[in-house]
């Protein structure tokens, strides 16, 4: 039953409502990913890009990080991108009982984001076990989006400073990278083999491995952005792309196949 309403939440969704700009993979790249990874209801994937545009300023730099050039994720990379409860106050109830929000920095903070729902994730089970590996899906796929890992129009970058000319890059082609799979997608099974050959073996076992392996596709993703700026601010090849998304795919086989009761 959970799994039909899932279906028609999201044929609602994403037929029969007008959809804001695409940031992250596409919904079709998102549901390609958590599916190829085993997830049972990978639709579940969907759903933090409608939460996020509910309210974007708050949610969306959960979405991405603005690395900034020549950047290098590592462990402490990843363990200086905090978020902490910051405590607010309606200005038209100013005595009213103060709201707990976690509010995270307009550069971003994916890599926390995904370290944050896998300690929530340990700890689920059943139907709320799907939910957040769910989630997830959709954090470890972003992780894997190129231009989530670059810097981004007039916000700061990790390092505090904004890039105009590589911002204005990334807004302009954003929505090009994020539908870059999106025919292969709608021509499957073809070419699925050679997808499935792209797929690495990773384990993961505890927030250390994790920890690691978020840091290689980042780096990855970074590597790949940079390189696509230099060469002429280019879009990123089919073949670049499938290689993105397979990193997502292999990290996502490798959360679940660790996290299962």
């Amino acid at each position: 039953m959970g799994a039909i309403l899932f279906r028609l939440w999201f044929i609602l969704v994403f037929t029969a409502v007008p959809t804001t700009p695409l940031w992250g993979w596409s919904s079709e790249a998102h549901v390609f990913i958590a599916q190829e990874a085993g997830l049972r209801d990978p639709v579940i994937a969907c759903f933090p890009d409608e939460m996020r545009n509910e309210q974007i300023t708050l949610f969306g730099p959960f979405h991405w990080h603005n690395a900034a050039p020549g950047t290098v994720v590592d462990a402490s990379y990843i363990d200086d991108l905090q978020v902490f409860p910051e405590k607010y106050v309606k200005k038209s109830d100013p005595k009213g009982k103060p709201i707990s929000l976690k509010v995270p920095p307009a550069s971003g903070v994916l890599y926390w984001k995904i370290m944050d729902l896998y300690a929530s994730l340990m700890q689920k089970q059943g139907w709320q076990y799907d939910f957040y590996l769910g989630q997830l899906a959709h954090f470890v796929a972003d992780l894997s989006a190129p231009l989530h890992n670059f810097p981004h129009g007039r916000e700061p970058a990790g390092d505090g400073r904004v890039y105009k000319e590589m911002g204005q890059w990334n807004v302009d082609c954003h929505q090009d990278f994020d539908k870059a799979l999106n025919t292969w997608i709608a021509n499957l099974p073809q070419g699925k083999e050679d997808f499935f050959r792209l797929l690495t073996p990773v384990q993961v076992s505890n927030p250390d491995d994790l920890k690691r392996e978020v840091a290689k596709i980042a780096n990855a993703s970074i590597e790949l952005a940079n390189k696509c700026y230099l060469e002429n601010k280019r879009n990123m090849t089919q073949p670049e792309a499938l290689k993105q998304a397979a990193l997502s795919v292999s990290l996502l086989k490798a959360i679940k196949q660790g996290s299962m009761k």
